[in-house]
């Protein structure tokens, strides 16, 4: 009797395993871009509804004291009331990353950055004051031509300043994820008078 030849079994692996494990990985990351999707565009339409305002701002009053200008240099302190307001009826808003410049033309005499964040509820105002001291408010004044018209305009009694403020409006309501978006604020050609006494100055 002829040997019979032996037989080696061999087991191959099949990729059914793997391929079922990366089938359901798949589905699972499509499952969670289109939900990301759709609560993105949930969000969306719902801050379109609410459709927010950016609050006003307006200045309220200037007063200037201890002020003294010449050819090269201004010193004065100044303080600043601000009405901001809130027109929203759905919305609170907080004002931070605030700050406050005065400028006699194109120039900044004057500067100073409100620490605190001002909260305003809905259909909301608040007043806000702001004072530059005075060792702030020494500045050296580069330009003659400016230099000059100032010094002009105080003798005059009326000196004509631009108060500029740049913040970060952050948009609240309820459970919706906040908005934030970052303003420049003009208020612009706002008189002072410094009749009778020349070193000190209020809003017309």
């Amino acid at each position: 009797m002829e040997p019979q030849p032996s037989h080696t079994g061999i087991n191959a692996s099949s990729g059914t395993p793997k391929s079922s494990t990366f089938g359901v990985v798949r589905r699972l990351t499509w499952t969670f871009v289109l939900l990301f999707l759709l609560l993105t565009v949930i969000i969306a339409i719902a801050w379109s509804v609410m459709d927010p305002h950016n609050p006003r701002f307006r200045v309220s009053s200037i007063s200037v004291s201890n002020f003294t200008v010449s050819d090269s240099e201004l010193k004065g302190t100044f303080e600043i009331e601000l009405n901001i307001t809130n027109p929203n009826r759905k919305v609170e808003i907080m004002v931070d990353r605030f700050s406050v410049s005065v400028f006699y033309g194109s120039v900044g005499l004057s500067g100073a950055t409100v620490l605190q964040p001002i909260y305003l509820k809905k259909s909301s105002d608040k007043d806000v004051k702001i004072k530059f001291s005075s060792r702030d408010s020494s500045t050296k004044l580069s330009h003659k031509v400016v230099s000059h018209d100032l010094v002009n305009d105080w003798n005059k009694g009326i000196v004509n300043f631009d108060v500029k403020m740049l913040a970060r409006i952050v948009f609240e309501a309820g459970i919706w994820p906040s908005r934030e978006k970052f303003l420049d604020i003009y208020c612009g050609n706002l008189d002072v008078g410094f009749v009778p006494i020349k070193d000190t100055g209020k809003l017309l």
